[in-house]
């Protein structure tokens, strides 16, 4: 990934060595008036000659020095170790005596700081910078800032570049033990499919076109009777269905973290590169990685999944299955807040009538209340197998003890997961 500077901004300020200097002047005048001597008044005429220099080379360092960020990254996911180069690159005939890199983007909560020496004139350098990913969303990598000097340090010359690109970070997830389904293509390489029993199965439905869509799909009487090309979805049988909902309801949410912490390390500081990522003690964030790793779980495995969302209006996400399927997921778990006025049970009951008997409907949520409780119940005596992965909101505070469970979800399957609880503890719901 390279990103070209579109524009640059810089600031000359005066520092210590100049206010010393500039006292060193008034002294020699002072002396050359008391003293009509010759060494007073050459000092005086070197001190000014290094000041035009100064001012001049402060002016002209960095106006064609080039930075460009090469990566071989376009998409990451939270956790993963993501390497960039800079390319530094001095196309004046000017020398630079040391340079401060710091970088200004949003990918870093802690700016990375990386210093090199001289750098003559027509000459490059190349800085490795890894840094492991913590924050989700589409991160704006941009501006960089260097900082540099005069030979003794009289001005701080600093110019910010503004470039253009970004990286999308996709949720952390975890691949999750096997799921204990027959998988979509048989033993010989053949389309495989369990019948379903009568009225097990969903009819076809159509919808517009959309770029992407297989021309084989297209349902042509309905395109002959509208005018437009209108593609088939295929049907879709029940047991082999999923929902994933999230709860996305403000209210319920808690986070304790000040501020996302974000590392960068030397690329060969070994001994970092084998950390491993931890849940940030954030309910969202949790909730996110959880609803990933289902599923990515359960789509590798060739079953439709559908993802929704309480939020205003209602998002849906089709049950679907394929590579496509799996990037439209990861694309809206990457950009999803909980900033929701409407609970998940209240979601649920205008809900309900798109499940069918026989969905697996999985829950990811803080809720405990009567509310959702009752919800629960209902749609299983509707016949949907209910999972809950309950998000238990005490054990995000700090001053968590070890207090137990208040709600009894005993009579689905459910589990209760903490913060510091491994993620692949999410597969015994499975």
């Amino acid at each position: 990934m390279k990103l070209n500077p579109i524009r640059s901004d810089r600031k000359i300020r005066p520092q210590l060595p100049f206010w010393s200097l500039l006292f060193i002047t008034g002294f020699l005048l002072f002396t050359r008036w008391l003293f009509d001597e010759v060494f007073f008044l050459s000092a005086l005429y070197f001190v000014a000659i290094y000041f035009s220099l100064a001012i001049v080379y402060s002016l002209l360092v960095l106006d064609n020095l080039d930075i460009d960020r090469k990566s071989r990254y376009h998409r990451r996911q939270v956790g993963d170790l993501y390497e960039e180069n800079l390319m530094i690159a001095n196309h004046s005939l000017l020398p630079i005596f040391w340079m401060q890199i710091n970088d200004r983007s949003a990918l870093s909560q802690y700016h990375a700081r990386r210093v090199i020496g001289f750098l003559g004139g027509r000459q490059g350098r190349i800085i490795r910078i890894n840094s492991y990913l913590q924050k989700r969303g589409n991160v704006a990598l941009s501006p960089i800032e260097v900082i540099t000097s005069d030979p003794i340090g009289c001005f701080s010359i600093s110019k910010c570049i503004h470039t253009t690109g970004s990286l999308i970070i996709l949720p952390y997830r975890v691949d999750l033990p096997t799921v204990t389904t027959k998988e979509r293509l048989s033993d010989e390489g053949g389309s495989s499919r369990i019948l379903p029993q009568k009225g097990d199965r969903i009819s076809g439905s159509v919808r517009e076109y959309s770029a992407g869509d297989p021309f084989n799909r297209i349902h042509w009487p309905t395109t002959a009777r509208k005018g437009n090309l209108y593609t088939k979805l295929p049907d879709q049988t029940v047991q082999r269905t999923v929902w994933i909902c999230l709860d996305c309801h403000k209210s319920i949410h808690t986070s304790r973290m000040e501020r996302v912490e974000q590392q960068r390390y030397d690329y060969l500081d070994t001994a970092h590169l084998r950390q491993k990522y931890a849940l940030p003690p954030d309910t969202m964030e949790t909730a996110v990685s959880i609803t990933t790793s289902l599923a990515v779980t359960w789509l590798k495995k060739g079953i439709d999944v559908g993802l929704v969302f309480n939020q205003q209006p209602l998002f849906t996400i089709l049950p679907g299955h394929g590579s496509r399927q799996q990037k439209d997921i990861l694309n809206s778990l990457t950009y999803v807040q909980a900033d929701s006025k409407i609970s998940l049970a209240t979601m649920l009951e205008s809900f309900s009538s798109r499940l069918k008997p026989g969905n697996i409907c999985f829950l990811v949520t803080p809720d405990d209340s009567s509310e959702m409780v009752s919800a629960v119940q209902s749609l299983t005596r509707n016949g949907i197998d209910m999972r809950v992965i309950h998000i238990f909101l005490a054990s995000f505070s700090s001053g968590y003890t070890g207090a137990s469970y208040q709600r009894d979800w005993s009579f689905i399957r459910a589990i209760h997961f903490g913060y510091g609880d491994n993620l692949t503890d999410v597969a015994h719901i499975l």
